[in-house]
């Protein structure tokens, strides 16, 4: 298969999928008798298309459902019945479409002997059409959705953009608006800029940041991107259980993150399982309790500044009073419910009652730098809210400073500032009295488990509202909100919990912007007495080679922050220069795979290079094989570091026993 081939391969993919979501919809509105000659029309139409594409790509399997489809809706729509009992072999068949378009070659004997059963019961069976694909000749009317019609003058055309390119143009964009600022800071120290040049860099900030917003648009999509395949799901729950269920969802043009709507189906089918399964009565149940024997369900998105707000709502029994109860004690609804291994089944079965899903939802949107809230009035109904970021790329932080690191947390969940005086103990820990309410007042120091100097007297306090908690956060200096650019911490610190990413600040520092759920849980370590952190004494300059921009400025900041001085350099080419002209490097922090010039080479390169051949060289790298390791000592390196086992400490003591310190 050429490449060629391939590329319009996933484009059938792609397209056959966004089909199949609106023939099962259309064909759930034919199933609860809510359905008119139009929507069989656009059926016929998705499969008639479907076998087209089907044919010329070699699926053949793809085309014979839909041509049998096809076949059925001919003698439906020829009819003018829509019986809604014509509805389930046609899911089936969408099913099995949807199954062997992702490559599973499962059989269809049997799908296909159910719609050719269906169509013999349809008016006008006996004289069902022939089987070649000239039967059922149907005249479509030329619409503008139709195939092969003409685009409206002035339309808009689609254009299907590779996700990564879009993540490079974002990631570029980013890095040129960090680089900018950087110069902007630098110039600012300066008595007076010229006229021409303070014009030249506001054009050049409006021109960059008009670049950053439109990088960070193209990367959202609206949430009915995601949702159209829901209401089967709710559909064949229902039927599992037995039950009756209505479902509906609006605001599916609001929009999110890609990122985030390729991770969001899974916490949405959890919570939709839960509603359908556990919180929705059985219609005998129902009637009994005086509701309407109809369930309903509803999933509704909306904007909430730079969040969004994705409520799964429903009408049954709620949660117990002794969970309402349990809630109340110093806790919020979401976390009893979300506590690992809850659950409100008797017993359990495929569907339910092993605690999983609530507990793995609000995980999921506190990685995200989001929360769960859950409301809930016993026999009334329960709504469980996901609160998201709209964009994962851009935030608007509060920058915090303690102990010498910088720190970002998210605007969203910071409700106001106040100066701590005054605290009293409850309970072993200190709490501030703010609106009437005594709340938990922690260093943040303590809360990321680092040792920092003791804060002063009038500390300032960020009040911080979390997974239905709220705490009071103390640091040293607030330096004011920001909006960043927020990057993957990457295989460095990946692993570290507490953190959303990092962003690099106009001044060059870097923020790590911290996980709202960290802030509100306590500490991560009982903190001991602190004491003043004495200068760090002058240290050898290190040169630190990478060519991922992330990786490169978190190393630069971890050795900085022991008290190294760094100079930094995108490939080997860039380092030996560098070593060329700045007699004090005293040691290299090299990547492997890099443009120009490996690690390898710049390796072999030092070691060959006379006055500078006993320079130390740590190698930091993915690549973790034996093979890798022999080479890379082989090539001189004193040291051999792999990126996921990566951990800051071993690399400050690899560095302080190479250069003596």
């Amino acid at each position: 298969m050429t490449g060629f081939d391939t590329e319009f391969i996933e484009l059938f993919r792609d397209e056959t999928a966004r089909r199949l979501d609106q023939m099962d919809n259309l064909l759930l509105e034919i199933e609860s008798g809510d359905a008119g000659a139009e929507g069989v029309n656009s059926l016929f139409r998705h499969a008639h298309t479907i076998k087209g594409a089907a044919g010329m790509l070699g699926f053949d399997d793809v085309r014979a459902l839909a041509h049998a489809t096809e076949d059925v809706l001919a003698r439906v729509r020829d009819a003018s019945e829509f019986s809604p009992e014509i509805a389930a072999p046609l899911l089936r068949a969408t099913a099995a479409m949807r199954v062997n378009i992702a490559g599973s070659g499962q059989p269809i004997d049997d799908v296909l002997a159910d719609l050719a059963a269906s169509q013999a019961g349809l008016p006008g069976g006996a004289g069902s059409p022939e089987t070649g694909e000239a039967s059922s000749p149907v005249t479509v009317p030329r619409q503008a959705d139709a195939p092969g019609a003409r685009q409206a003058p002035g339309s808009q055309t689609t254009l299907r953009v590779p996700a990564d390119k879009i993540d490079h143009l974002l990631d570029v964009a980013g890095e040129i608006l960090q680089h900018r600022r950087r110069l902007a800071h630098s110039l600012g120290h300066q008595a007076q800029l010229s006229p021409d040049v303070a014009d030249l860099l506001g054009l050049g900030e409006r021109m960059l940041g008009d670049l950053k917003d439109t990088a960070v648009a193209m990367r959202t999509l609206p949430l009915e991107v995601i949702t159209a395949g829901l209401p089967r799901v709710v559909r064949d729950l229902a039927r599992d259980t037995g039950k009756d269920v209505e479902f509906s969802v609006s605001g599916a043009d609001t929009e999110l993150d890609r990122l985030i709507l390729e991770s969001l189906s899974e916490p949405l089918t959890h919570l939709l399982r839960n509603a359908v399964v556990h919180g929705i009565e059985p219609r005998a149940e129902r009637e009994q309790a005086g509701k309407p024997p109809r369930g309903r369900l509803e999933l509704r998105a909306e904007p909430r500044g730079s969040l969004v707000e994705v409520v799964v709502a429903d009408d049954g029994r709620g949660v117990s009073p002794d969970v309402i109860a349990e809630a109340g004690r110093d806790k919020s609804l979401a976390e009893v419910l979300a506590r690992p291994g809850f659950s409100t089944a008797t017993e359990v079965t495929d569907l339910a009652g092993r605690g999983v899903g609530l507990d793995a939802v609000k995980a999921y949107a506190n990685s995200l730098g989001g929360d769960l809230e859950v409301r809930s009035e016993p026999g009334q109904g329960m709504e469980v809210i996901l609160l998201l970021p709209l964009a994962l790329a851009l935030a608007e932080v509060l920058i915090v400073e303690r102990g010498g690191g910088v720190f970002g947390v998210a605007l969203a969940a910071v409700e106001e500032v106040v100066t701590v005086t005054g605290t009293t103990t409850l309970q072993n820990q200190e709490a501030l009295q703010v609106r009437g309410r005594s709340l938990p007042v922690t260093d943040l120091a303590a809360l990321l488990g680092a040792t920092a100097p003791p804060l002063s007297d009038r500390s300032p306090g960020i009040v911080i509202s979390s997974g239905g908690r709220r705490a009071v956060v103390t640091c040293d200096t607030l330096l004011g909100a920001e909006e960043v650019v927020v990057k993957p911490l990457g295989p460095l610190l990946a692993r570290v919990p507490g953190y959303l990413g990092a962003s690099i600040l106009g001044d060059g520092r870097i923020a790590l912007v911290v996980e709202p759920a960290t802030l509100t849980g306590g500490p991560r370590r009982a903190p001991g007495p602190v004491a003043p952190v004495p200068e760090p004494p002058a240290a050898p300059k290190v040169l630190v080679v990478e060519d991922s921009f992330t990786v490169r400025e978190l190393q630069r900041s971890i050795l900085e922050a022991a008290g190294y001085p760094v100079v930094t350099a995108r490939d080997g080419q860039e380092a030996l220069q560098a070593i060329d002209r700045d007699a004090d490097i005293a040691l290299v922090v090299t990547d492997l795979e890099m443009p120009r010039l490996g690690g390898l080479e710049l390796t072999r390169a030092i070691r060959a290079s006379g006055a500078r051949s006993s320079l130390p060289v740590v190698i930091v790298t993915s690549h973790g094989s034996d093979d890798d390791r022999r080479l890379g000592i082989e090539a001189g390196a004193d040291a051999y570091m792999v990126k996921r086992s990566f951990d800051q400490q071993d690399l400050l003591a690899t560095v302080e026993q190479l250069v003596g310190r």
